[in-house]
């Protein structure tokens, strides 16, 4: 954004991957193999560039297949520590600041510290905004859907700040105006955590077995809207101590901090149960899972894991899964 761009995450809108198979193996990332697919098929021949940050081998595979078949435009390898202290911090301020110069050149114009305080202060409001949207999702009875925050925080990602920053404060306003009756009706309040979701489907077959998603711990949601940048000193340092320093996912070491914030989010948005997504091939994810089976088991939250891989397929049985969760969720609460 102090660049004069656009950022917008690469989406696939979860369509089965079809040919990506001829350039990666089957057995890697389903995200990465339909996002590939998309860009084969010249969706994303608007772009101005692409930024790939290094989170996995499957994203640094596809950064390769992406140079060697696609890469006609900027193409950018963002290399990110996997740990928070100030020798992470220091390495990852040198890294934007790479990024900072080269898309400066790729504008023709040279970045100033103005620039990034501006950029950061739109975007600390978009944070704050989407936040207080979210916040619809629990306050009292739901006035608003999983399904339906899903959307809005995506689209976030991927329109002009400012504008979105416009509509989301009016969209507030007549929500707190409407008032009236909740979306849950007293169905079950559910948590949806785990593996990148690039499409409003998952939490769509949730709600519709019967309960509602008031809360979520996804990279494509809320999590991405977590914590703000500081002001007032240096602002690479500052924007490297938010991306570290926020509630951390999978690739990062240390997994006992997520247990605790999703502790904490369960707490916060009363949910009865959660259910844990992963897509297949995803180790770092995965590894996450017998910790957390652990911890809710501990602590008597009902958690449902399920495994997919974009496929249609699957649609129907994660449909089944659902709805008896959600039974089992309700028998749940008749017993207390």
């Amino acid at each position: 954004m102090a660049a004069g761009f656009v950022p917008a995450q690469l989406s696939s809108g979860e369509r089965p991957p079809s040919g990506s198979e001829a350039y990666l193996p089957p057995n890697i990332c389903p995200y990465v193999r339909s996002i590939l697919d998309e860009a084969g098929a010249g969706r994303f021949a608007d772009l101005s560039g692409v930024i790939f940050v290094l989170s996995c081998d499957a994203m640094r595979r596809f950064a390769d297949i992406w140079d060697l078949y696609i890469g006609d435009r900027f193409v950018w390898r963002l290399d990110a520590p996997r740990r928070y202290d100030d020798a992470a911090v220091g390495f990852f301020r040198d890294q934007l600041l790479r990024l900072l110069r080269a898309l400066g050149n790729k504008a023709g114009k040279v970045v100033s510290d103005d620039d990034l305080e501006e950029a950061i202060a739109v975007l600390n409001k978009t944070r704050r905004l989407v936040r207080r949207i979210s916040a619809f999702r629990y306050k009292g009875s739901a006035l608003l859907s999983g399904t339906e925050f899903y959307r809005i925080a995506h689209a976030a990602m991927s329109v002009d700040k400012a504008c979105f920053n416009a509509e989301a404060e009016r969209y507030i306003a007549a929500l707190e105006d409407a008032g009236g009756a909740g979306v849950d009706k007293g169905r079950p309040r559910v948590l949806l955590c785990g593996c990148v979701a690039d499409g409003p489907a998952l939490s769509g077959s949730i709600e519709a077995a019967g309960a509602v998603v008031v809360a979520d711990d996804l990279c494509t949601a809320l999590r991405h809207y977590d914590g703000e940048v500081e002001t007032g000193g240096d602002p690479l340092e500052a924007l490297a101590r938010r991306y570290l320093g926020r509630t951390a996912c999978a690739r990062m070491t240390d997994a006992e901090p997520r247990t605790r914030r999703l502790l904490e989010l369960i707490d916060e948005y009363s949910v009865d149960g959660v259910v844990f997504h992963t897509l297949k091939f995803c180790d770092l994810v995965q590894s996450d899972l017998p910790l957390v089976r652990e911890v809710l088991k501990r602590e008597s939250i009902p958690l449902l894991h399920i495994e997919r891989d974009f496929s249609d397929a699957s649609g129907g049985q994660l449909s089944t899964r659902f709805e008896a969760f959600v039974e089992m969720l309700r028998g749940a609460e008749g017993r207390e």
